[in-house]
């Protein structure tokens, strides 16, 4: 029988992302109940105009949210202020002008929109409409390129997302088709210092497996990524930590990897994956 520590959940989304009505303090409890040291919370920052999240997320009261929190459950969990920012070519300075100063412990960057489509959202779906696979990926990961490229952002988060909708029509995703540019990607991020995440959210969608693949994640380690950080990309309690333990055994059987966690802007190792996971 397996049993596993699950250390840290710093991908979930609250009342201030527009997508989530979840009461942030329901996922602190829950999180203490289940003993988790580390609790990040990552609304999202959606700063294109032409977005219908545009404008949403509320600075002011995902801080106070956080205080308060912090203050009342500060004992009994570290909790971690962060963010999630929706990253597109020509807002570099938006991005800035809206994160820097703000107290973050971390900042995870994702690419959720191309060509004005929210392709990691259902409305992205007429994205894939007309396009043929190579087209549509292919776009993906050059904008990930650039966000990496931009290296602004410690995390990167749901590498692979681009599959939530494209397996619906182009069936399952085939990242060595896409080796060159991943590998390339991977090569910028390790030589930066920044890591990926372990986002268990694919198991619960369409793919029916983590993002990033066991394909990409082996790149990842033979590029000499070493590092994640493990999030569950929550936006209701019950998505809480949903799949995190297949998610963390799925990369365990690639590579040992070293759990880290961001405070204050800092990397901290937390330990390797196979410290988590004992067998009886």
């Amino acid at each position: 029988m397996n049993t596993m520590k699950i250390i840290e959940d710093i991908h979930i989304h609250t009342n201030v992302s527009k997508d989530s009505k979840q009461d942030p303090e329901a996922y602190v409890k829950e999180a203490i109940e289940r003993k988790l040291q580390y609790l990040g919370f990552s609304d999202h920052l959606d700063l294109d105009p032409l977005d219908k999240d545009y404008e949403y997320y509320r600075y002011e009261d995902a801080r106070s949210d956080f205080e308060f929190l912090s203050g009342k459950y500060g004992k009994e969990i570290n909790l971690l202020f962060g963010v999630e920012v929706t990253f597109q070519t020509g807002l570099e300075k938006s991005i800035l002008e809206n994160t820097e100063n703000k107290g973050y412990d971390y900042m995870i960057g994702s690419v959720h929109r191309l060509e004005g489509f929210t392709i990691a959202g259902t409305s992205g779906i007429p994205y894939f409409e007309g396009k043929d696979e190579k087209t549509a990926y292919t776009a993906y990961f050059e904008e990930m390129k650039r966000m990496v490229g931009f290296n602004y952002f410690p995390i990167v988060g749901h590498f692979d997302v681009i599959k939530r909708f494209g397996v619906n029509f182009y069936g399952k995703f085939d990242a060595y088709k896409y080796e060159s540019i991943i590998r390339e990607i991977f090569r910028m991020l390790v030589k930066q210092g920044n890591v990926i995440e372990l986002n268990s959210s694919g198991l619960r969608q369409p793919p029916k497996e983590p993002y990033p693949s066991a394909e990409v994640l082996k790149m990842y380690a033979e590029e000499g990524g070493t590092e994640v950080v493990i999030g569950s990309d929550a936006h209701t309690l019950k998505q809480f930590g949903q799949g995190l333990p297949e998610t963390i055994l799925y990369a365990q059987k690639i590579f040992d990897f070293n759990v880290v966690v961001f405070i204050k802007g800092m990397k901290i190792s937390l330990g390797k994956i196979s410290e988590f996971v004992n067998t009886y």
